[in-house]
């Protein structure tokens, strides 16, 4: 089912525990219940680890709908839209934390394995039975230490968070998926970022290349290397994953899409969104 609002609210770690000091453990029984995650979508300003031990629920995130069952892991990036609904008993963790409290005590290495769960919308983690043991080991640990109260906690919920995130990342390089550490990784992540602060604004790539202080051309070959496509193919994604949020998840009219993501006029905005989905804004929505 279809879930549509006025408009997509903005989600702060802070709305699911007023305590928080950049990050959150709780039981997932908890996380569902807190009063910001009931029967409402939202865009969240921090990144969340689900750990499901038993049960299930159901997951929309973006215009997918996804079912967690137990034995699963399943990460979700700060610029997903998503809500959820308990199915059968669930039982498991959940780990939300903002990256400003990760980023700061972490090495390259770590940070690569981080950039994949921000280069991600959401991602379903396939673990062994040992890994699996050891993951939720160590967040049953997270949430005895966990005390927001207590600033010195957050060192030692800091480690265990980045051990997780290793332990995550040993499936990412299983996948080929982890990056090799080197001045071009920085150069992508940066364009990215800016990408996802700027894309209503700024569509062309002489703008990105201008703030990371690089040629238009050499952004370009960045883009195929890491990303296997240019750059104006990506800010152009960017804004097309965001009208569709929009029209999948809100009740805006197509005018009103059209110019929130910095289109002149409703014809520019149709043609662009045909282009690039092959149907115009109102069939897409339809099918929905």
């Amino acid at each position: 089912m279809v879930i549509r609002k006025e408009k997509l609210d903005f989600l702060k770690l802070e709305d699911i525990d007023s305590a928080s000091k950049g990050i959150v453990i709780m039981p997932i029984a908890a996380f569902l219940q807190a009063k910001a995650n009931q029967n409402t979508l939202h865009l969240r300003s921090f990144y969340t680890l689900l750990f499901i031990k038993s049960g299930e629920l159901s997951m929309v995130a973006d215009q997918s709908v996804q079912i967690i069952a137990g034995h699963d892991i399943i990460s979700i990036n700060s610029n997903c839209v998503c809500s959820f609904q308990a199915g059968s008993s669930v039982e498991g963790y959940s780990v939300l934390f903002t990256e400003s409290f990760f980023m700061e005590r972490q090495n390259t290495a770590v940070r690569n394995f981080f950039h994949f769960l921000r280069s991600r919308c959401k991602h379903a983690f396939v673990l062994s039975k040992e890994d699996m043991i050891s993951c939720l080991h160590i967040v049953s640990l997270m949430e005895t230490a966990y005390n927001p109260v207590k600033l010195s906690a957050h060192g030692v919920l800091s480690r265990y968070l980045t051990m997780l995130l290793q332990i995550l990342g040993r499936q990412i390089v299983v996948d080929h998926v982890a990056v090799k550490q080197e001045e071009d990784d920085d150069k992508i992540r940066s364009f990215e970022s800016l990408v996802n602060s700027h894309y209503a604004q700024q569509r062309y790539p002489s703008f990105y290349a201008a703030q990371l202080n690089i040629s238009i051309n050499y952004l370009n070959r960045i883009c195929r290397k890491k990303r296997s496509t240019s750059c104006g193919t990506i800010i152009r994604g960017r804004i097309l994953l965001e009208a569709e949020r929009l029209l999948y998840h809100t009740f805006k009219t197509v005018k009103e899409i059209a110019f929130e993501l910095g289109f002149e006029n409703v014809p520019y905005f149709s043609t662009f969104f045909k282009a690039n989905k092959g149907m115009s804004p109102e069939e897409f929505r339809k099918n929905c």
